[in-house]
């Protein structure tokens, strides 16, 4: 024998909301929906800060790359000046280099002295 399914029967009732509970609800509802909102908008502006911070970091890194580039070269001007001019002085607002030809003169011959020095006589 089959047993027949029983059917039950819920009755649902309905009340109406007290009008302070009701605002408290919409209340606190919106509230909710602005926070989420304000969630959202945190969300998105430090989504621009990191790429903001990217851009900068691309920007560092190509500065500091022209900032050795650059003092690279200015170390090979002055390195050539220095060659030339030994204790030179520069004056950038001049223009000018003031230097001592006797220095210049006694380490010339300090190198030829060196130079001769190291002449190794073969048999």
């Amino acid at each position: 024998m089959a047993k027949e399914a029983q059917k039950q029967q819920v009755e649902l009732l309905t009340i109406e909301l007290g009008e302070d509970t009701l605002n408290s609800i919409k209340e606190k509802n919106a509230k909710i929906n602005d926070i989420v909102n304000a969630f959202g908008q945190i969300y998105l502006r430090k989504k621009e800060l990191n790429e903001e911070l990217v851009k900068l970091d691309g920007t560092l890194e190509q500065a500091e790359a022209d900032f050795k580039e650059s003092n690279e070269s200015l170390r090979e001007v002055l390195n050539s000046l220095e060659k030339e001019y030994p204790r030179g002085q520069i004056n950038l607002q001049d223009g000018t280099l003031t230097y001592n030809p006797a220095i210049k003169e006694q380490m010339q011959a300090q190198n030829a002295n060196l130079a001769s020095d190291n002449i190794e006589v073969v048999k």
